[in-house]
């Protein structure tokens, strides 16, 4: 009896051992893993840069009152198409016009004291010269002679005087006969009413600033986007690159414009620097509107045939690959180039690639061992455990 139970605890012992052994063998052996793979092949790479702006006239006009006044009249309002010379608004001239009625007075009495000093000149002219004659032939005293022409050379420079005065009353007329021109408010350019900051009986001044009455854009069937652009994202942006972009208003339709410039007068805020860049557009059917957000997207380098590799493939590291070997590749790594994984005999093995050209998806790579066809790694099936997540390695060291 004893026999059979130290039997049985043998039997029992043993097949503990086996199950232990068989448990350990399972979980220190080699795991095998299952690899999402990319055939490469030649592609159209197209770099573009992604921005923010917002969509205004390429030409906007303020239109101001040069004297001031109460607003009588308003003949536009919003949305108002308007052409060169159009009558806007009117202040009302009873002013002007009364001032213009004093200055005519004004100048008819000063020209009729002109008149009335050329009779008095000529009259103490003849005397002059009638009192020279007699001192002359001494038949006068010598100060009633100067006396004379004392008088004479007076009115003389009384004249020139009242002519100025005169000069001065008609510059007057013309100043205030502007003036009344100015209550009338015209259109400088064809355009559209984009905004009315004045109403029927507002009175404006003008002393110190002309105030601002309406804001005309010029021709809105060709308008701008003014962009916020990182200066990051500065670099290869030039005039007459091809640009597309969307609104909000029209969020599945797309516009396209050409870059105008780029203007090098820098905007910072909380440290970024950013600049403008203007895209042109084509607005015919009057779609867009001043003031609305669009998205620009400034496509600014496109190569075609490269060979390439999905972004993803630059950011993949094989599961519990050794951290020395992921040290030492970060180290040879130089600026432009990065890593790669490809297959030989079922192991991933690393190819240090240059960096060319990239998008959102894509980067091209230089490389001797990399070739049309070639497969490259690009990460872990989902087939495979969760608990051999893949790694974040070296990737890539570059600068753009």
């Amino acid at each position: 009896m004893k026999n059979k139970k130290k039997l049985y605890v043998i039997i029992i012992v043993f097949i503990i051992i086996i199950g232990l052994a068989i448990y350990f063998i399972k979980n220190t052996g080699t795991k095998s893993y299952s690899y999402k793979l990319y055939k490469i092949k030649p592609i159209t790479i197209q770099k573009s840069v992604l921005t923010t702006g917002t969509i205004n006239p390429v030409h906007t006009i303020n239109v101001g009152a040069q004297v001031s006044g109460l607003i009588s009249k308003l003949d536009v309002w919003y949305n108002t198409d308007v052409k060169k010379g159009q009558l806007l608004a009117e202040i009302d001239p009873t002013t002007f016009i009364e001032k213009i009625n004093m200055d005519k007075a004004n100048l008819l009495s000063a020209e009729a004291n002109v008149q009335k000093q050329i009779a008095l000149l000529n009259y103490d002219k003849l005397t002059y010269i009638r009192n020279k004659k007699l001192w002359a032939e001494n038949l006068i005293s010598h100060s009633t002679e100067q006396n004379a022409e004392s008088v004479y050379l007076q009115d003389i420079a009384q004249l020139k005087y009242l002519e100025s005065i005169v000069k001065s009353d008609k510059s007057q007329l013309k100043i205030d006969e502007t003036n009344l021109s100015y209550c009338k408010i015209y259109s400088p350019v064809n355009g559209i009413v984009i905004n009315v900051a004045v109403a029927v009986g507002q009175t404006v001044a003008s002393s110190f600033q002309t105030p601002t009455l309406f804001t005309i854009g010029e021709n809105i069937s060709k308008m701008e986007i003014d962009t916020t652009t990182n200066e990051a994202d500065l670099g290869g942006i030039k005039k007459g690159d091809k640009a597309s972009f969307t609104v909000y208003a029209y969020p599945d339709k797309t516009f396209y414009g050409l870059v105008h410039n780029v203007r090098i007068n820098p905007t910072t805020v909380s440290g970024v620097v950013s600049y403008n860049v203007t895209i042109f557009f084509d607005n015919k059917n009057h779609l867009l509107l001043p003031g609305m957000t669009a998205l620009p997207k400034i496509y600014i380098e496109k190569k075609e045939n490269a060979i390439a590799v999905p972004n993803a493939a630059l950011r993949f590291v094989p599961a519990n690959e050794n951290k020395y070997i992921i040290n030492k590749i970060t180290n040879e790594l130089k600026t432009g180039e990065g890593v790669i994984w490809i297959l030989q005999k079922n192991k991933p093995v690393p190819v240090i690639v240059k960096l060319g050209i990239n998008n959102n998806s894509y980067t091209e790579i230089i490389s001797d061992k990399i070739k049309i066809g070639s497969e490259v790694i690009t990460g872990l099936n989902s087939s495979n455990n969760a608990q051999n997540k893949q790694p974040q390695g070296p990737g890539r060291k570059m600068f753009f």
